[in-house]
């Protein structure tokens, strides 16, 4: 009982140090920090210490430090567009390939790819400016609608023996490229549609334009 009672009396509290913390007040500078920092503030602290990680692993690689993007998914339309060239002038020695081909998500590419960094592409575009990788991600998919399209047509030119093949081929072609152009200058930083727009990238001040949107350097 001596024991136990002693266990006892050393974990009670003293009613005057109880009563103390019942009487005690919230500090109001406290409340005026929580409303101060709102939770779209964290989130923005944190996406900006995520791109400033990245960017920081990202020197003597083939990814944007500004897009945090990598050009190098565009082999993969590369790829369709030499096919198409061939195809034109050996149907048979390169129409299973062309039929073959699928398109493939940015993180599908590089999970198969051979590239040296693609663990680290992969978890860039996953942390790559909302905005940018939204317009990038748009340009892809216009690559892909346009790809399934234009392999379907040269499919039925095969199949029917069309004489226009090489039209066909080549007008295909030259449509893809434009489209790889356009995604790639967005992977690359050089998109720049609208000044006024602090998103927007160009050839000159893109940088700056990132690092002012996500007070980055």
């Amino acid at each position: 009982m001596i024991g136990q009672h002693s266990i006892y009396s050393k974990t009670r509290m003293h009613p005057a140090i109880v009563a103390m913390f019942v009487d005690e007040k919230p500090d109001p500078r406290a409340r005026d920090l929580y409303e101060d920092v709102s939770r779209e503030d964290i989130v923005s602290a944190f996406r900006t210490a995520m791109i400033g990680h990245f960017r920081s692993h990202i020197p003597g690689t083939n990814i944007n430090e500004s897009t945090l993007l990598a050009s190098d998914y565009l082999n993969h339309f590369h790829e369709l567009v030499m096919l198409l060239e061939a195809i034109s002038s050996e149907p048979e020695g390169f129409a299973d390939d062309l039929l073959s081909w699928r398109p493939l998500t940015y993180e599908e590419h590089f999970a198969e790819s051979g590239f040296r960094d693609k663990n680290l592409a992969i978890a860039a575009y996953r942390r790559a400016p909302p905005r940018i990788r939204a317009r990038f991600d748009e340009a892809v998919a216009r690559l892909h609608g346009e790809a399934v399209t234009l392999v379907a047509e040269v499919a039925a030119d095969l199949s029917g023996g069309n004489k226009d093949l090489n039209k066909t081929c080549e007008r295909a072609a030259q449509r893809l490229r434009v489209l790889i152009d356009e995604a790639n200058a967005i992977a690359n930083g050089e998109a720049l549609a609208d000044r006024t727009d602090p998103d927007a990238l160009g050839d000159v001040g893109g940088q700056a334009a990132i690092d002012a949107l996500f007070g980055t350097r």
